[in-house]
Formats: C-alpha cells, sequence, structure tokens
C-alpha cells in the first residue's frame, strides 16, 4: 500500500493498524465465497476444494463469477457445488451442479497462463433468498461507484482461499478466505481481446502460505480509502480483477495472473 498524498496520521492509521486492514478484508469478503466439489461414492461424499468465487449482480441476474477451469475441473463433474456462506459456524450449503449454467468465453484448448480463463455461474433463483441472508452479491452499477471524499489512500486486495492454510478431511473443510494485499502497480497486458494484470504476492512474510492452490477465481479489488468527515477510515472498492494462474515464485515474491476489468466485462457480455 502507498500513499497517493501526504496523509499523516491517516496513513500510518492505514498502514500499521491491523484491524483498519481487517475492516477492509471483511468488507470485501462480504461478496467472496469459497468453492467445493462435493462428490459421490461408495465411503460417502468427498469433499473437493476447487477455488474462490464473486457474488455478481448483472443483467437481472445473479451469479458466482470465478475462474473457469475452477468450474471445468472440479465443479462441473461433481455432483454437487458447495459454497460458504457463514464464517463462525460449521454449515454445509449445496447446489446441483447440473442447475449452475456457466456463461462466458470458450475454454481455451489447453489450460495455461493466457487462459481465457473466467466464467459466471448463474445462480439459480430458489437458492438466491438462503444466500442474501449471508452474503451479498456485488453490483458494479451501484457498488462500484462513488468518490472518495479529499486525499486518499489506494490499495489493492487479492481474496482467496488458500489450500495450504486449510484443514481437510474427506467430507470437512476448515478454512479461510484470505485477503493478500498486493502491489500496486500490476503488469498490465492485452492479448486477444482480454485483459490481464500480473499481481505480486508476498509469500515470506509469516503466516504467508506456502503455495496460493485454492485462490484461483479469487476477485482483485481496488480500494480507495479515506478519512471520513465523521473523522473514521472509510473506502470504497472496485472489482478489478479475477484470479486465475500462478506464475513462479522470484525472490520470495509469487506473480499471480488476474483478468481484469475488459475481461470481466467480456464474460458478462455473455450473458443472454
Amino acid at each position: 500500500m502507498r500513499a497517493m498524498h501526504d496523509l499523516g496520521e491517516f496513513e500510518q492509521a492505514l498502514l500499521q493498524h491491523d484491524h483498519e486492514r481487517l475492516r477492509i478484508v471483511r468488507d470485501i469478503g462480504s461478496f467472496t465465497v469459497a468453492l467445493f466439489g462435493v462428490f459421490d461414492s461408495r465411503e460417502g461424499e468427498k469433499l473437493q476444494l476447487a477455488g474462490t468465487g464473486t457474488l455478481y449482480s448483472a443483467r437481472g441476474g445473479c451469479f458466482i463469477l470465478t475462474a473457469a477451469h475452477v468450474w471445468d475441473q472440479v465443479l462441473r463433474p461433481a455432483a454437487r457445488v458447495g459454497i460458504t456462506l457463514d464464517e463462525d459456524i460449521d454449515h454445509s450449503f449445496l447446489m446441483e451442479s447440473a442447475a449452475l449454467a456457466p456463461l462466458g468465453p470458450p475454454r481455451p484448448d489447453v489450460w495455461g497462463d493466457w487462459g481465457p480463463d473466467i466464467t459466471l455461474l448463474r445462480v439459480p433463483p430458489e437458492h438466491l433468498g438462503t444466500i442474501n441472508a449471508y452474503r451479498v452479491f456485488y453490483d458494479p452499477a451501484v457498488d462500484g461507484v462513488g468518490a472518495p471524499v479529499g486525499d486518499c489512500l489506494e490499495a489493492k486486495v487479492l481474496l482467496g482461499t488458500p489450500a495450504a492454510l486449510g484443514d481437510f478431511t474427506r467430507n470437512h473443510a476448515n478454512i479461510t478466505i484470505n485477503g493478500f494485499f498486493v502491489g500496486l502497480d500490476p503488469e498490465r497486458r492485452a492479448r486477444d481481446g482480454f485483459d490481464y494484470l500480473d499481481v505480486e504476492v508476498d509469500v515470506v512474510e509469516p503466516g504467508a502460505p506456502a503455495g496460493l492452490g485454492g485462490v484461483s477465481g479469487g476477485g482483485l479489488w481496488r480500494i480507495l480509502a479515506f478519512r471520513s468527515p465523521e473523522g473514521r477510515i472509510d473506502w470504497v472498492r472496485t472489482l478489478d480483477g479475477v484470479a486465475f494462474y500462478q506464475l513462479p515464485v522470484c525472490n520470495g515474491r509469487r506473480y499471480v495472473r488476474c483478468h481484469g476489468p475488459e475481461s470481466i466485462r467480456a464474460a458478462v457480455s455473455c450473458i443472454p
């Protein structure tokens, strides 16, 4: 995170106090779910972490925005799809995989570092009441607008569910959706009508996961934080991308490739 202006005490409050950063992560986490494939077998249900998704509202429908390979490799062949709702209690919320309709660019011949690897899973209407009781569908026409008051700090946060930090049995998972404050100046690329952002993630700080498996499909958020007229720290958040590919670790830094805003718009354009 860096200061866009000389903000003095405000800057120090945001940079040095974990509870302010946690407030930001919890806010954007209200749009975020971990995704599981649930498979039937003779031994009973088997749970597999697939990745992460953002609850997303567009063109009158409600979707889970995620990486296409999360759907294709785990969720599509599963009997049911599970998502996390309440972070404080053990729970199970399942939807039939066949009832989720994927919409987005055609899948590539081979999954790789250029994708395209982004999809929207339409959520059946009968499940919306329960999801809305615990989580929020991000609406870019409402949630992604607004201007900060006065000077501000910018941050980028990648949300995801690292499998390396979870505890798994055959039919139970204890996981945490993490917020990674990533480098502010991702390398931006464009190719074949899609845009890409390579964000830098610190993997050597205390508590950092050994790998980022499970983060695929997580949202990349742009945060503009400011001091509100009432004196507290507030922010404007915008969904800026969708993670889909891990690049190699170099000098203790791992780069995660995300589809950018243009790619999200390309996926939304596939909604009939």
